[in-house]
């Protein structure tokens, strides 16, 4: 069985992102930037990045079999202020590494 994972990141004050084993989700306790329930497995989940002035905009979605995000389905959509920037590239980067 593969290594479990747990990693918690947040996103300026209200946005917490956990990797619990090979499961995401994202918590909002202003629910601005969540569409329904933000769960995804890690198979199923899809992150477009986007620099901007204010920090990295993230839309995180349903994957489909060519990488981009469903339409359908939970969503998220929140910009990263610069300073928690580096913390979320490496929680992706473990999402995507939980995987395999």
């Amino acid at each position: 069985m593969a290594e479990r994972r747990y990693l918690e990141v947040t996103v300026g004050t209200n946005i917490v992102m956990v990797l619990d084993h090979r499961t995401v989700e994202v918590f909002d306790r202003t629910a601005a930037s969540t569409s329904e329930v933000a769960r995804w497995h890690v198979e199923h989940i899809a992150v477009k990045a986007k620099p901007s002035k204010s920090g990295l905009k993230l839309t995180i979605g349903n994957r489909l079999a060519d990488d981009s995000i469903a339409v359908a389905g939970p969503r998220a959509s929140l910009t990263v202020p610069p300073e928690n920037e580096a913390a979320v590239v490496a929680f992706f980067d473990e999402v995507k590494a939980a995987r395999t």
